[in-house]
């Protein structure tokens, strides 16, 4: 009960992205992460609680109606929330990134509704061949919708220099690059600067961007 004699109201669902400290792990051993479900390598997502400005932390789903409905609940309390300041930084002379900077400590969150936010912003809702995202802290998510071939290596270059800069800042989540694929999977593209593998999905996008070779 509340200190004014009434019950106090129960604190609404909203879903957030943390960082995963298991990067090549299924399950990481924290119980906060317990209560979530790896997205990515390094991203898992969480419903949490919030009353107010306050976020008080990881809500188990099996007292919410189980993963499916609390996870649907906390989208919708995430979807609520006012929208971050967009602002597009140009890289190589064309090549576009969106970022989206919140004063709250969903920011980077707004990937687990990234649809919704380029529908909003851009006008595009699924791009044809997906996008490449950070998430580096808590307030800020850069994207670039994949379109020309020639866009991607500035823009890869962009990203991965928010990624690591941003993540040094408070409340850090990841320090890599992600291929969003357009059926919304994503995947991991750098780790470190040695790494020169493909991923499979990303590969297949840019030789569609490419188009038929010769």
């Amino acid at each position: 009960m509340s200190h004014f004699g009434g019950f106090a109201r129960s604190p609404r669902l909203v879903a957030r992205l943390v960082a995963d400290r298991g990067l090549h792990a299924p399950e990481a051993p924290g119980p906060d992460f317990a209560r979530g479900r790896l997205i990515a390598p390094g991203l898992r997502q969480l419903a949490v609680g919030v009353r107010g400005r306050a976020v008080l932390g990881p809500v188990d789903p099996a007292e919410h109606g189980g993963w499916e409905d609390c996870t649907h609940r906390a989208v919708r309390g995430l979807s609520a929330l006012p929208a971050p300041r967009h602002m597009t930084l140009r890289a190589g002379g064309h090549a576009r990134v969106e970022t989206y900077v919140a004063d709250d400590v969903f920011g980077s969150s707004r990937l687990l509704i990234l649809d919704q936010l380029l529908a909003s912003t851009l006008r595009i809702e699924r791009p044809d061949h997906g996008v490449l995202v950070v998430a580096p802290n808590r307030h800020l998510l850069a994207v670039h919708v994949l379109e020309q071939i020639e866009e991607v290596a500035p823009a890869l270059a962009l990203l991965g220099e928010l990624a690591v800069v941003e993540h040094r800042i408070a409340d850090p989540v990841s320090p890599w690059v992600y291929y969003r694929a357009p059926d919304g999977r994503l995947s991991l593209l750098t780790v470190s600067p040695t790494r020169n593998d493909l991923d499979e999905a990303f590969g297949t996008a840019l030789q569609r961007m490419a188009g038929p070779s010769a």
